[in-house]
C-alpha cells in the first residue's frame, strides 16, 4: 500500500523528470533527434531505491505527459520515443537487478538501447532499413549521455540521500 508521503516522493520525482526533459529539448545539438536523456538520471534513482513498477510507470507518464506537452502525442517522435523508452528500461531494469554493473554501467546501457528501440521504430514507421546507419551516430553519442546521466545518478545514489534524510515507507 503507499503512503501520502511516498506518493508525494513519486510525484516529486515525475515533474523533475517532465521538466528536465522538456528544457533538454531546448538544448541545441548537432544530431537531429538526439537529446542527452538527462531525464534518465530519475529513471536511474527510482530503479536502485523505489519499486520497479514505481519506476516505470514514471517512466511511462513521463513520456506521455511530455508527448502532450509537446503536442507529439500518438506521433511517429512520441512512438520512437516510447519504443526506446519500453526497451531501455527493459534492460535497465535487468541489469540493476543483477548488479553487474554501477548505475554509470546500467545508464550507458539504457542510453544504448533507448537509440536501438528508436532505430526498430523508425524502421517500421519509415518503411526502410536504411535508418540503421544512423546508428554509429546517436549510438557513439549515447555511450557518452549515458556516462554523464550514469555519473549524476551514481553520485546522488552513492550520499544515499533518500535513504538517510526521508526514508521512505514501504
Amino acid at each position: 500500500m503507499l503512503n501520502i508521503k511516498r506518493i508525494s516522493i513519486i510525484a516529486m520525482l515525475l515533474a523533475m523528470a517532465i521538466v528536465v526533459s522538456v528544457l533538454e529539448s531546448f538544448i541545441p545539438m548537432f544530431i537531429p533527434g538526439f537529446k542527452l536523456g538527462l531525464a534518465n538520471v530519475i529513471t536511474l534513482i527510482m530503479l536502485y531505491e523505489f519499486r520497479s513498477s514505481e519506476a516505470f510507470l514514471v517512466q511511462i507518464l513521463r513520456i506521455v505527459i511530455v508527448g502532450l506537452l509537446r503536442g507529439t502525442f500518438l506521433s511517429p517522435i512520441f512512438i520512437m520515443s516510447l519504443s526506446g523508452g519500453l526497451l531501455s528500461f527493459l534492460l535497465m531494469w535487468i541489469f540493476s537487478k543483477i548488479k553487474l554493473f554501477t548505475s554509470i554501467g546500467v545508464s550507458v546501457i539504457g542510453a544504448v538501447t533507448h537509440s536501438i528501440g528508436q532505430i526498430i521504430a523508425a524502421i517500421f514507421i519509415i518503411g526502410t532499413d536504411a535508418i540503421i546507419y544512423y546508428f554509429p551516430f546517436i549510438g557513439l553519442l549515447s555511450l557518452g549521455s549515458g556516462i554523464l546521466s550514469g555519473v549524476i545518478a551514481y553520485t546522488y545514489l552513492k550520499r544515499s540521500i533518500t535513504n538517510r534524510f526521508i526514508k521512505i515507507e514501504e
